[in-house]
């Protein structure tokens, strides 16, 4: 049995969310595990979710309901989250999403075990705006779980995937807080934080489906090709849902190229004291850079089209 004395914090990023908001917080206020607290901050939505929150906290003091004055992007609003949370272990929280019963208890359970632990996510299930099963599981995310950071970054750029999967998993807030978080203008914040969690400790999956993660929206259909599906995710990126009412910067339009310096900075120049950081973060960003030459490409074309 788990000692309920550990506060957990869940933060719900929320955004004109008010189609699926109910579920999402009814599914995390029958979790199993009671010592919760559930955040929701609304980024200034222009439907009713503000108004879903406060009814619902008005239930359950567990829910704590705050309302940004201006839209202030994304990843700022993810970041606001952490500042305002007090568990010692905490999950981002996805406002669409239906999670399990047992998804807390099972996460934290798993990320106790082992102090060296970065994250622990779950597998997940696709489901549609009906809740009808999409996909019934998903294999989502990697594990590396080796001891040995230099072991675990060595292998990172050839295992990662579902990324976005991962980040959405249970941190210790310790070191959770040694990260950048959602870092601000790179496109691949997701995939960075994942960098940075190779770095701090291991990354460690739950097998069974603890989260339903809901796909409804236009721009989440498929493409003619990836050259169009990057080109619509670069726009989007540089869009209000993602930046806010501030207007885009350069590094906006360069995202591969900034993604490289972040690594370069945050996990080899930052540590310079110790060389095989920097030897480490110039092997990330080569194999990076590598994989993601295309894209580089269209993002040299674009910008020199649009001026």
């Amino acid at each position: 049995m788990l000692n309920k004395v550990i506060k957990v914090s869940l933060g719900i990023p929320v955004y004109n969310e008010s189609l699926f908001l109910k579920d999402t917080i009814e599914s995390l206020l029958n979790q199993s595990y009671s010592n919760l607290e559930i955040i929701a901050i609304d980024n200034c939505s222009s439907d009713s979710s503000y108004d879903i929150l406060k009814k619902y906290s008005e239930k359950d003091r567990r829910l704590k309901v705050y309302r940004n004055d201006a839209n202030i992007g994304l990843s700022n609003n993810f970041n606001l989250l952490t500042k305002k949370s007090e568990g010692k272990y905490f999950s981002w929280i996805g406002a669409h999403d239906i999670y399990n019963k047992f998804y807390v208890e099972k996460l934290l359970s798993k990320i106790i075990k082992d102090d060296k632990t970065s994250v622990v996510f779950s597998n997940v299930s696709n489901i549609g705006s009906n809740n009808e099963v999409i996909i019934e599981k998903k294999d989502t995310g990697f594990e590396l779980i080796h001891n040995s950071k230099f072991i675990r970054l060595l292998k990172l750029p050839w295992a990662i995937k579902g990324s976005g999967d991962i980040v959405m998993g249970m941190f210790e807030m310790e070191k959770l807080k040694k990260t950048d978080l959602f870092s601000k203008s790179v496109l691949w914040a997701d995939v960075f934080l994942v960098y940075q969690l190779a770095s701090i400790g291991k990354i460690k999956r739950v097998d069974e489906v603890l989260r339903s993660r809901r796909y409804f929206r236009e721009d989440e259909s498929s493409f003619d090709s990836w050259e169009s599906k990057y080109k619509h995710l670069t726009k989007r990126f540089r869009g209000p849902r993602e930046i806010g009412d501030s207007k885009p910067s350069i590094f906006l339009y360069f995202p591969v190229l900034f993604m490289c310096w972040k690594i370069l900075f945050e996990i080899g120049i930052k540590t310079i004291l110790n060389p095989i950081n920097l030897i480490m973060s110039i092997y990330l960003l080569t194999i990076f850079i590598y994989k993601k030459r295309h894209a580089l490409v269209i993002d040299i074309k674009s910008f020199f089209q649009k001026n």
